[in-house]
């Protein structure tokens, strides 16, 4: 049975044998118990996220222009480059 040592702030560190076969990662929620004397850590199940399209405004600013002639100007720039 692993060891863990419970350092400042109550924080412990799971064994990375533990983690891998939990399939533990960083930043994943784990649900704390205790009953009976003994302590449980629970991962919380992962759900997808469902992002909204909004998520991803903006993504894309500055990459053809900083205002709105640079911008025209690429696009022409890139139209006239088509095969026709």
């Amino acid at each position: 049975m692993a060891q863990v040592r419970v350092r400042k702030k109550h924080q412990i560190t799971l064994p990375v044998r533990i983690a891998e076969s939990a399939n533990i990662k960083m930043d994943d929620m784990l649900e704390v118990a205790y009953n009976n004397g003994v302590v449980t850590l629970i991962p919380v199940s992962r759900k997808k996220r469902k992002e909204s399209a909004l998520t991803y405004a903006g993504i894309a600013q500055g990459v053809w222009g900083k205002n709105t002639l640079e911008i025209e100007a690429e696009i022409k720039k890139s139209r006239d480059s088509w095969e026709r």
